[in-house]
């Protein structure tokens, strides 16, 4: 059972590494004065939850529960 929560929460991690990569790629290239001073931080709160995510899903993997 912790594989199958630990393969979950790795895709979604590997999922939320991708968004968070497009929506940057995508605002380096379309982003201007328009655009909302706090994406930066919703990119950072993005990065950190994929990261707690995988890093959950190596603890599922590797602790034995």
């Amino acid at each position: 059972m912790g594989y199958l929560f630990g393969f979950i929460f790795l895709l979604i991690g590997i999922w939320q590494l991708i968004i968070t990569w497009r929506t940057f790629t995508g605002l380096k290239k379309d982003g201007d004065k328009s655009t909302s001073p706090f994406i930066m931080l919703g990119l950072w709160n993005s990065l950190v939850f994929a990261i707690i995510f995988i890093a959950v899903s190596l603890g599922c993997f590797f602790i034995n529960f």
